[in-house]
């Protein structure tokens, strides 16, 4: 075990392991990813006006592209997901251990900690304080001897992410709407401070792509910032007058919207041929024939 996790982050390591020991190919460490995942994505939607489409405005991109296709890092973003909706009642221990544990499957989750107590901070000072030596203490723990090679591969190197442009782009745009109708979203202070730290990322990731060597790194981090998709376009129908006709065309336009993100990804992405046909292991026999 202690061989597998010096090549990769603790959580990962460890189930690649169980797995290695059961013959479990793939599969253990794939599920254990998803449900963590699955289980972070779910909770902050549930804490949506509508919960059903935010799950609707995940599905297209942050599910079947980055769920199915970053396993470490979907676990990882999962569990930001899970902090996020904590971040409310300021239970600080609770943003803390959550961010941990997406720092077990990817150790740049951390970098999430001090966004998420920053609303936290601001309202009680100790807290904040408390809050800040669990960053040094875990980021101490999660980083250790690999920044020099974080630096090196996701700063300092030339390697080009494809696709980064469009994900940072609807990020972008999830940001737009939020700061042009922030004061009509019905969320608590905290979240509001929170939302705000992220819309302002997804703002600056853009200078990030123009003016970095490699847009490797910035991709990795703005995807971390997706579920400000969810969150927004969620909300998008409860930011008009309360009348039934414009919430239901609102809800609409986010669903089409969803649609077509849905759509040019399987007719353009770049590596969308994985997903067609898709094979499930619960429906493929051992000749991978479904």
């Amino acid at each position: 075990m202690q061989e597998a996790i010096r090549f990769t982050e603790p959580g990962y390591a460890v189930l690649n392991w169980i797995s290695a020991k059961f013959d479990g190919g793939v599969y253990v460490g794939n599920v254990a990813c998803a449900i963590v995942f699955v289980l972070g994505l779910s909770s902050l939607a549930r804490k949506q006006p509508n919960p059903w489409l935010a799950m609707t405005v995940s599905v297209p991109y942050l599910v079947i592209v980055v769920g199915m296709g970053y396993t470490r890092q979907a676990a990882a973003i999962g569990a930001i997901c899970w902090a996020i909706s904590t971040v409310r009642h300021d239970r600080v221990w609770k943003i803390v251990a959550k961010v941990a544990v997406g720092a077990l499957f990817h150790k740049t989750a951390i970098l999430f900690l001090p966004i998420l107590l920053a609303p936290v901070a601001k309202r009680n000072l100790l807290f904040g304080i408390m809050g800040a030596i669990a960053f040094v203490v875990l980021a101490a723990i999660a980083l250790g001897g690999s920044s020099d090679q974080l630096v090196t591969n996701y700063v300092n190197s030339d390697y080009q992410s494809s696709g980064a442009a469009i994900r940072i782009g609807m990020n972008v745009l999830a940001a737009a709407i939020f700061f042009t109708f922030r004061k009509r979203f019905f969320i608590s202070s905290t979240e509001r401070v929170t939302w705000t730290i992220i819309s302002g990322l997804s703002f600056i990731s853009i200078f990030g792509l123009l003016f970095s060597s490699s847009s490797v790194g910035v991709d990795r981090i703005s995807l971390f910032l997706i579920p400000l998709q969810l969150f927004v376009y969620s909300n998008v129908p409860y930011l008009s007058k309360p009348s039934s006709k414009s919430r239901i065309y609102l809800t609409i336009i986010v669903i089409l919207y969803s649609i077509t993100v849905q759509y040019v990804y399987f007719a353009h992405g770049s590596f969308s041929y994985t997903w067609l046909p898709y094979r499930n292991i619960l429906f493929t026999d051992t000749s991978g024939e479904v």
